[in-house]
């Protein structure tokens, strides 16, 4: 009877590739990804002990259960078990769950990596067996519990301090600050004139044209204007022609983030997407892993790649070319490449998506090993004769190397490199004469720096070494669902509350700051290593996290100047649904609030700022009333508020059909309809009539259910006949 061997992989759709590969004698199932996570309960819910050396408590995910279930059931048909999860952090840690919930099975039980789904992929890493990590599962544990003493903890202060449905990110905050600071940039800039002065010249007696710029910097129209006179009226010889070869090396092989800033520059791709494909396409065997920060490749695909050159009749270099990593690379696995270089991108057949991201993975992976492009520059001073200088760069493509694979790169250029422009053969000492436009001279100002799109942030993110190429995804998909920046078209932009609340973190905490987030990552990495203890790395952190989280809730008891009605507390400015407000901190015992605006940080009572409605009095004291909204459309508030808290409907302008009084809008049962203002003496409630205008604020696309919506597109339907 042959032996059975379990292998537990995360996503699903590997079970058929993998099973055709090694056939009948292996059981492949899959985990669906974690099994297991953080329990919420303890103190601040934090499913922490942190008293305890920062002892986690993990419960069973609700919808894996029955994936459990299932990998428990075959470990028992089973000789051994190999847990062949992703190859980073979070696959180390999903196998370290699942080898605890197999312990009890007592069948051996061994790690394997597989880097690319292919035959030699995987029967590689079932030849190179291993024991679980403890140090890159601890490395995974100290980041969730980072993350969940800063989110569990810093998302009551904001919500004490600033208002409902609030919260904070170790990362994710950190990354929405990015946004903040380059819209406060944008904000504080102050564009500076500068003139560009250009000279269209040619050889005497000749066609060939080019167009030369001034050389130094002019930054007032009088001078423009002046050299410009002069050049018009001057004759000009070339000073100096200087002419060499420039080398254009190689682009490395694809990161995680490279792939992601290239994807988006190239097709538009958002992050999520890219990283979609990218998976879908190491699945189906055609790609190595697509979570890595190295440029690394292993020599045996670099031999496969040079054997393709040559059949193909392209040059190699003398000797492959290597790439150096960031210093921060954890290099675990090889760059993103094709599983075979043999697999060409025409030849793939998948959707055109994925053939668009494959394609890229191919020609970088490629390109690499071949040699540098080779360009012809020349770079050519004149001089006029009221002793005005312009200059001239030019380069032309004398051999085109790596350009010919990487089709993406053909017409980007480096930092360093010149106009794709030919120029004329020209001599020192040679004259030059003006020819149409002549001499043109353009206002312009500077700019400030561009916001920030997928791409950009990634390469940002990268920059400063703020999370891991893992995590980038993740990151840019939380950051879109707050409320804190918003995406305008393919940028992302930072809004008021985004600012505000940004500005109280970087106030209190570290975690904020750029520099310390970057040495988290280093010291997570330290862990994975086995450099540095978990507890340690958590105390470390803690304790003066702890101390700053105190400062903040006492620096957030500010006297606005305006003290409860009730208490007399000092009411404290926070934010919520509808805006800034003041609110009684001796809630849940008072609940008052009064609804404010933001003036140069201050809050502003906004029914001092409102004017009072003509002909409606307040049914508590006869004052005067102003319109305000509210969650359920709007209404009139005495302005006396919040001494006087009376209220009216604000009518709709048809009349009850039982008492003759005013009807006002409001929704019920899921459905907009008139009600009596005589409630509670009469509780007449009716159906909108044929032709009523229903209120813009009963929005059916702003509803939060299908039933409702569907009622309240009938009711419009029927406006409409």
């Amino acid at each position: 009877m042959s032996k059975k061997t379990l292998i537990v992989v995360e996503s699903p759709t590997k079970i058929k590739k993998i099973s055709s590969i090694l056939g009948p004698d292996y059981l492949i199932r899959a985990s669906f990804g974690h099994v297991i996570d953080l329990a919420t309960g303890g103190k601040h819910g934090l499913g922490v002990d942190i008293e305890d050396n920062f002892k986690p408590k993990y419960l069973p995910l609700s919808d894996r259960k029955d994936k459990i279930a299932a990998i428990l059931d075959a470990a028992k048909q089973s000789d051994q078990i190999l847990l062949a999860t992703d190859p980073d952090r979070e696959g180390e840690a999903i196998a370290w769950h699942i080898a605890d919930k197999l312990k009890l099975i007592n069948k051996p039980i061994k790690r394997i990596s597989i880097h690319e789904i292919t035959k030699d992929g995987v029967k590689k890493a079932i030849a190179n067996q291993a024991d679980l990590d403890e140090n890159l599962f601890d490395a995974q544990q100290a980041r969730r519990v980072l993350d969940r003493l800063v989110g569990f903890m810093v998302s009551p202060f904001l919500i004490q301090s600033m208002g409902p449905n609030l919260s904070a990110g170790r990362v994710q905050s950190v990354a929405v600050r990015i946004i903040v600071d380059r819209d406060l940039e944008i904000a504080a800039f102050k564009p500076e004139e500068f003139w560009d002065i250009t000279a269209q010249l040619a050889k005497i007696k000749t066609s060939d044209s080019f167009s030369s710029k001034y050389i130094k910097k002019v930054t007032d129209e009088v001078t423009a204007k002046k050299i410009k006179n002069d050049l018009d009226n001057d004759t000009y010889k070339v000073k100096s022609v200087e002419a060499q070869e420039k080398k254009r090396n190689p682009l490395a092989p694809l990161t995680t983030p490279k792939l992601q800033q290239a994807a988006a520059s190239r097709f538009g791709f958002p992050v999520s997407k890219t990283m979609k494909l990218a998976q879908s396409l190491y699945e189906s065997g055609l790609i190595t892993y697509m979570r890595t920060d190295s440029t690394r490749l292993a020599p045996e695909f670099v031999q496969s790649v040079i054997n393709y050159l040559e059949e193909e009749k392209l040059d190699v270099p003398d000797k492959p070319n290597q790439y150096p990593n960031k210093g921060s690379a954890q290099d675990a696995h090889e760059a993103i490449r094709p599983s075979d270089v043999f697999m060409l991108p025409q030849n793939v057949f998948v959707n055109e998506d994925q053939q668009k991201l494959y394609r890229l993975i191919w020609e970088r992976a490629v390109a690499s090993q071949m040699c540098a492009a080779i360009y012809d520059t020349i770079s050519i001073v004149v001089q006029s004769s009221s002793g005005h200088e312009l200059k001239t760069n030019g380069r032309t493509l004398k051999y085109s190397g790596w350009l010919d694979v990487a089709t993406d790169q053909m017409n980007v250029k480096s930092s360093d490199d010149e106009n794709d422009v030919r120029l004329p053969s020209l001599k020192v000492g040679e004259t030059l004469t003006l020819v149409p436009p002549n001499v043109k001279a353009e206002k312009k100002e500077t700019k400030p720096p561009p916001r920030y799109g997928e791409g950009s942030l990634v390469k940002e993110l990268e920059r400063r070494n703020i999370g891991r190429p893992s995590t980038y995804a993740d990151i840019i998909e939380k950051i879109k669902s707050r409320s804190y920046v918003e995406l305008k078209g393919k940028i992302y932009h930072s809004t008021e509350l985004g600012r505000k609340v940004i500005d109280n973190l970087v106030k209190h905490f570290k975690f904020m700051n750029y520099d310390y987030t970057a040495d988290m990552e280093l010291q997570l990495d330290k862990i994975a290593e086995g450099k540095l203890k978990y507890v340690t790395m958590l105390d470390t952190f803690f304790n003066p996290f702890q101390k700053e989280l105190k400062i903040a809730y006492l620096d957030n008891e500010k006297d606005y100047g305006f003290n409860c009605p009730k208490c007399n507390k000092y009411l404290q400015l926070k934010h919520g649904k509808f805006g800034y407000y003041l609110s009684c901190p001796g809630y849940p015992e008072c609940k008052t609030t009064m609804s404010c605006d933001l003036e140069d940080g201050k809050p502003v009572i906004k029914a001092d700022k409102i004017n009072i409605v003509d002909g409606v009095e307040c049914p508590e004291c006869k004052s005067g009333m102003s319109k305000r909204d509210g969650k359920f459309g709007p209404f009139y508030s005495c302005s006396k508020y919040p001494k006087c808290n009376g209220k009216r409907k604000v009518p709709s302008g048809l009349k009850c059909n039982k008492c003759n009084s005013d009807m006002y809008w409001t929704v019920f049962d899921n459905v907009p309809k008139l009600a009596c203002t005589g409630y509670p003496n009469c509780k007449n409630i009716m159906e909108a009539p044929v032709g009523a205008k229903i209120p813009d604020w009963i929005n059916p696309e702003d509803l939060r259910n299908k039933k409702q919506k569907k009622s309240i597109q009938k009711v419009l339907n029927v406006e409409r006949r």
